[in-house]
């Protein structure tokens, strides 16, 4: 009797690993903001059931005896600092060494008078945005009026764009479950973009619509950061700049990449405008937004080694009576739109965690002979 009460008990723990199923939860919550977003957990020890871990410790009492009889031999050691030992680890352990690789050469400037931030990587400046006035911000109002009539066909996106849109990319890209070194790229991409955008949203301080404007009502959560620049808008362009790259050097795996090229763009686009459907960003907001992700994109794509590895510098300063259109964005500099030239490109220097990850992603190609 007492056995099977105990038994009974450990049913009740049993329960407890589901509460750990939830936490998973507060992970995907994580993806629309920073942290290790999709990594976050991705590829933890399960937690033992109390039983289990009794029932291998008594096999391992029953069984030892014979190992210890003969001889023992020396482990060989892995590689000392070696980008081949990212395979071995856990996907939150690779995002945790992604991100400092990439962070520890960014940098920025604030400057107070002109109200304005220049973001620098490797001492070099790549993006110079100013703080929206309040009478732009006032102009970009009506735009976000005009969108209220999409409301009912977008809501789906919205809602299911919450956290990063991986399955839209995967869309495109005809991505499966077995490609997960492309979704570890995307995802990395994100999680960075993610990081560096979070320091002009905090310098800049630009209040959000539903906070100037009382008519303006969002229909999902509003976020607990600064509206300029956008997040989803930052990621989403940061995406489509590395993966119109990896599907152009793929011509056997991707023998329509111009067209893949052409879609990973405008669904940029449809990310980042969404948000300004459901009432919580500026479409000023999204130029911004765009111009960051882009040279995020660039930086990642220098650090994988790939094309010139040269990043793009701008300026941006928001025009409150322009709209955001993706095909204005990708012709670069747009004075009218506000986008001005920052200088000539730099160069960043390969990483070989990046290279090694671009690798990886390209050999998840299932075509005849392998990825081109």
């Amino acid at each position: 009797m007492s056995i099977m009460g105990g038994t009974g008990g450990t049913g009740g723990t049993g329960g407890t690993g589901g509460t750990g199923g939830t936490g998973g939860t507060g992970g995907t919550g994580g993806t629309g903001i920073a942290g290790l977003g999709s990594f976050l957990g991705g590829g933890a020890d399960p937690v033992y059931d109390p039983i289990l871990v009794q029932g291998l410790q008594i096999t391992e009492q029953a069984i030892t005896h014979v190992a210890t009889k003969l001889p023992a031999r020396e482990a060989v050691e892995l590689d000392f600092s070696s980008p081949q030992n990212l395979e071995l680890w856990a996907d939150w352990v690779r995002a945790s060494v992604y991100i400092p690789a990439f962070l520890k050469d960014l940098d920025w400037e604030i400057s107070p008078g002109s109200k304005s931030i220049t973001m620098r990587y490797a001492n070099e400046s790549f993006a110079e945005l100013y703080r929206p006035s309040k009478q732009t911000l006032t102009g970009q109002l009506e735009f976000l009026r005009q969108y209220l009539d999409q409301r009912p066909d977008r809501t789906p996106e919205v809602i299911s764009q919450l956290s990063f849109p991986a399955p839209y990319f995967a869309m495109v890209l005809g991505l499966q479950t077995c490609n997960r070194w492309t979704f570890e790229l995307m995802s990395i991409t994100q999680v960075l973009a993610s990081h560096v955008t979070m320091v002009p949203k905090h310098h800049l301080a630009v209040r959000r619509a539903c906070h100037i404007d009382a008519t303006v009502m969002p229909i999902i959560p509003t976020p607990a950061h600064g509206s300029f620049p956008s997040g989803h808008s930052t990621e989403a362009h940061a995406v489509a700049t590395v993966m119109s790259a990896f599907v152009e050097r793929q011509p056997q795996r991707f023998p329509d990449f111009e067209r893949r090229q052409a879609l990973l763009h405008k669904l940029a686009e449809r990310i980042a405008v969404n948000r300004t459907v459901a009432g919580v960003h500026f479409p000023i907001d999204t130029w911004a937004g765009a111009i960051i992700g882009r040279a995020v994109g660039q930086i990642i794509l220098a650090k994988c080694g790939i094309g010139s590895r040269t990043v793009d510098r701008y300026s941006y300063t928001a025009k409150g009576d322009r709209d955001f259109y993706g095909h204005e964005f990708w012709k670069g500099v747009n004075e009218p739109f506000g986008v001005t030239t920052g200088g000539d490109s730099f160069a960043v220097a390969p990483s070989p965690e990046f290279q090694w990850l671009w690798g990886k992603a390209v050999s998840d190609a299932h075509v005849p002979g392998g990825a081109a």
